[in-house]
């Protein structure tokens, strides 16, 4: 019976770590209905986050006197004097304004903060945490150039339906080694129960 446990510990240690180590990525982003730049952002965001399924976009738009309030508050925390909108934080990494180049950088910080735990600063300021347990693994790019997707729509993204049933896939890894590695355990012990009352007999 040790050997069965010693055998299924030993399978667990060849399920990715970063499936289990996976973060939650809190995702501030302070607008206005009536920018350009903001409705591109907020598209941005939304196609990165088909990429990143454990991203979490908590959005404020600024016309209301209180989301105001609190981007005048997450400005003071990371000690930004400017003004005007977006203005984003991903993590603890904040963005102001958004153009071409900030989308690679968005996507890195979105990254990092999935695989590397974060001290979540404005989260803690609006009382939000985020999880670090996420059973979802996140792929890992090489080149500045990888940081980069295109806001389009399901309609227009060629590999939509495939990275979709990827990341299912992925999501749902971990549990699928560890059922498969129970029952194949069960049935190991189940042949050894049947052949050890046979050599009694």
């Amino acid at each position: 019976m040790k050997k069965l446990l010693y055998s299924f510990l030993f399978l667990i240690m060849f399920i990715p770590s970063s499936v289990f180590a996976t973060n939650e990525v809190n995702v501030f982003f302070f607008h206005s209905n009536n920018c350009d730049f903001c409705n591109q952002e907020k598209a941005y965001l939304e196609a990165l986050k088909e990429r990143y399924p454990n991203m979490r976009i908590y959005s404020y738009e600024v016309s209301d006197s209180h989301n105001k309030e609190l981007m005048l508050q997450a400005r003071k925390l990371f000690d930004d004097n400017r003004e005007g909108v977006p203005f984003t934080v991903i993590a603890d990494t904040p963005f102001h304004g958004f153009n071409q180049a900030s989308k690679g950088n968005m996507q890195r910080a979105v990254y990092l903060a999935s695989i590397n735990k974060y001290e979540n600063k404005l989260g803690k300021e609006f009382n939000i945490s985020y999880r670090d347990d996420l059973q979802i693994e996140v792929k890992e790019y090489k080149e500045n150039s990888d940081y980069t997707i295109e806001e389009r729509g399901e309609g227009h993204h060629p590999n939509y339906n495939e990275e979709k049933s990827e990341t299912t896939l992925k999501k749902y890894q971990a549990s699928i080694i560890l059922i498969g590695s129970g029952l194949f355990l069960l049935v190991i012990y189940l042949i050894l129960k049947i052949k050890e009352r046979r050599d009694y007999r």
